[in-house]
């Protein structure tokens, strides 16, 4: 049940905290009427824009620890707590979001207005779990998201192409889904999960 509830959590976790401008354009979603061969060679071809020389896999538990040691617990988890619960998504210097299992909030994150470029995910007691590191592109789209875990290790990577549409791989390259607006795909294109949350 653990791994069901961390597995979720994170394929939730790219649920952005952006408004995105419209785009200019027509945006059409073809994942459906592609051929495997072409979702295979799209797959691929961003999985080599996410994973380079450069990806950091893995940073180290003491890395971690020592540059967001003020963020090691919410010293405001009770208040963030209940107005998460409330289903408050902003305030004056952060933006929340929520991760309900049930009817219990069993999550939540907070990007910081002052330093947009990371989000910080806690559990409902406060304690820090999860580390969304930004792309220099951000806000801006395209742009790439890094998910470290608090040990250091990268745990997952996501490709926002815009607010509904994203690519998501775990920390060796596999590919999890394409999020379309409120349904995940696989590479098949099969829908394998839902959502109820994204930005229109």
């Amino acid at each position: 049940m653990k791994k069901f509830l961390i597995l979720i959590f994170v394929l939730f976790l790219q649920i952005p905290f952006v408004k995105a401008e419209p785009l200019n354009g027509e945006v059409s979603f073809d994942w459906i009427s592609k051929s495997q061969m072409e979702r295979d060679a799209n797959i691929a071809y961003i999985r080599n824009l996410l994973f380079t020389s450069d990806t950091v896999k893995n940073y180290g538990r003491r890395y971690i620890k020592k540059m967001y040691k003020s963020k090691l617990k919410d010293e405001d988890y009770l208040k963030n707590y209940n107005d998460v619960a409330l289903g408050k998504t902003e305030d004056y210097d952060k933006k929340y979001c929520a991760f309900f299992w049930k009817q219990y909030l069993i999550a939540y994150g907070i990007q910081y207005k002052r330093n947009p470029d990371k989000n910080f995910y806690y559990d409902a007691m406060g304690h820090l779990k999860w580390i969304d590191m930004y792309s220099e592109e951000y806000p801006n789209f395209p742009y790439r998201t890094y998910q470290y875990g608090m040990n250091g290790r990268l745990k997952a990577v996501y490709y926002f192409i815009n607010s509904y549409d994203q690519y998501i791989y775990d920390a060796h390259g596999k590919f999890q889904g394409r999020w379309y607006k409120d349904k995940m795909y696989d590479k098949k294109a099969n829908v394998i999960m839902t959502r109820s949350s994204w930005d229109e």
